[in-house]
C-alpha cells in the first residue's frame, strides 16, 4: 500500500496498536479470558466507529489485526513492526516475533516503526542504518514506510524548547531519506513547524503521545496550517474512558460506549475537520501588471489563481 492512498484531502490516521497498553490502562488482566473478549469488543467498536471518518488506521498483528474486518473500506491499513512493550530508547527497536514487512506486504498495508532518537545518541548510527535497511525492504516489496520519529532525552542531555527544535530537524536532515513520511512530535510553535515542512522532502504529520485533546487539537491545526499532511491519534482520543468506572472500580463498559459513540466519534470529525480546511485553502498570489502581461505574451507560464 501506498502512502498516497492515505492522503484524501489531508491524512488522519488512528492508532489502534496500542491495544496491550490501553488493556492495562483500563485494569484488564489478559490472562482472563473476559477480559480479552472485553478489550476484542473495544477494539471491534473503535473500528466500526472511527474509520469511517479517518484516512487510515494502524493495527498491530496480535490484538487488533484480527478484527480488520470492521475497519471501513476508505481507512488504509498500516500494521506495526516494532514490540508494544520493553523498548529501551538507548537499544534498537525490539521487533514483533515473526512478523515483519512480508507480512505487512501480504495485508496491503504501509509499514510502521516508531524510533526513539537523539542524534547524539550512543547508538544513533545503528538505528539509522537499521531504518535504511528497514526502508530500502520496504521499496523492494512495493510498500510504502511511516516512521514515527520519537525525540527522546538520553542521559546527561537536557532538551529545552530550542534544543529540541534544533534536535528534531537534525534526526529529520539524517532519517528522511529512510522513510515515506514521518509522525513527529509537535514542535512547540509555528515557525519551528513551518521550519519542519521547509526542511522535507517527504509528507509529515503530527502525532499526539502524552498531551490531552484540547492542546494536540491546536497542535493539528497549527501544523497542518504551516504544512504538515495530518495526524496520528490514539488513547488522546477517548483518554477520559479510563476513569469511567464502577463502584468495584471495574471498567464501566456502558458509559464507555457512549464516550466512544458521542465524545470520541465527535473528536474524531472535528480533527478531520480542522485537516481538511488546512489543505483545502487556496494559495492566492498577488501578480503585478507587468507579470500578468508577460503571461499572455507567453513569456512566462503561470498556473495560479490570480484575483482582481
Amino acid at each position: 500500500m501506498k502512502v498516497s492512498a492515505l492522503q484524501k484531502n489531508g491524512i488522519g490516521i488512528l492508532a489502534l496498536d496500542g491495544a496491550y497498553s490501553f488493556a492495562e490502562n483500563l485494569g484488564l488482566s489478559l490472562s482472563e479470558p473476559t477480559n480479552v473478549e472485553n478489550l476484542n469488543a473495544l477494539i471491534t467498536r473503535f473500528l466500526i466507529l472511527y474509520t469511517e471518518h479517518t484516512t487510515g488506521v494502524v493495527l498491530d498483528p496480535t490484538y487488533s489485526l484480527p478484527f480488520l474486518s470492521y475497519k471501513h473500506n476508505n481507512s488504509g491499513l498500516l500494521l506495526r513492526l516494532e514490540q508494544e512493550h520493553d523498548q529501551d530508547p538507548l537499544s534498537l527497536p525490539r521487533f514483533i516475533h515473526q512478523w515483519g514487512i512480508e507480512e505487512v506486504r501480504n495485508n496491503y498495508g504501509v509499514a510502521k516503526l516508531e524510533l526513539l532518537y537523539h542524534p547524539a545518541e550512543e547508538k544513533a548510527a545503528e538505528k539509522k542504518k537499521l531504518v535504511a535497511e528497514l526502508f530500502n525492504f520496504c521499496q523492494y516489496e512495493g510498500i510504502d514506510f511511516l516512521l514515527k520519529l520519537v525525540i527522546y532525552h538520553p542521559p546527561g542531555i537536557d532538551l529545552d524548547t530550542i534544543k529540541f527544535q534544533e534536535t528534531q530537524l537534525e534526526a529529520i536532515s539524517e532519517l528522511q531519506k529512510s522513510a515515506s513520511i514521518l509522525s513527529l512530535q509537535y514542535p512547540q510553535d509555528p515557525l519551528a513547524t513551518a521550519t519542519i515542512t521547509s526542511a522535507l522532502d517527504i509528507p509529515w504529520i503530527v502525532h499526539s503521545d502524552g498531551v490531552k485533546y484540547e492542546e494536540f487539537k491546536e497542535f493539528v491545526r497549527v501544523s497542518t496550517e504551516n504544512g504538515a499532511s495530518g495526524f496520528m491519534i490514539g488513547q488522546t482520543l477517548w483518554e477520559e474512558v479510563n476513569s469511567l468506572r464502577l463502584e468495584d472500580q471495574s471498567p464501566d463498559f456502558e458509559e464507555i460506549e457512549k464516550f466512544l459513540k458521542t465524545t470520541g466519534k465527535d473528536r474524531i470529525i472535528e480533527l478531520m475537520r480542522i485537516v481538511k480546511e488546512s489543505q483545502g485553502e487556496e494559495l492566492i498570489f498577488f501578480v503585478s501588471l507587468p507579470t500578468v502581461l508577460a503571461f499572455y505574451l507567453g513569456i512566462i507560464s503561470l498556473d495560479i489563481q490570480i484575483l482582481f
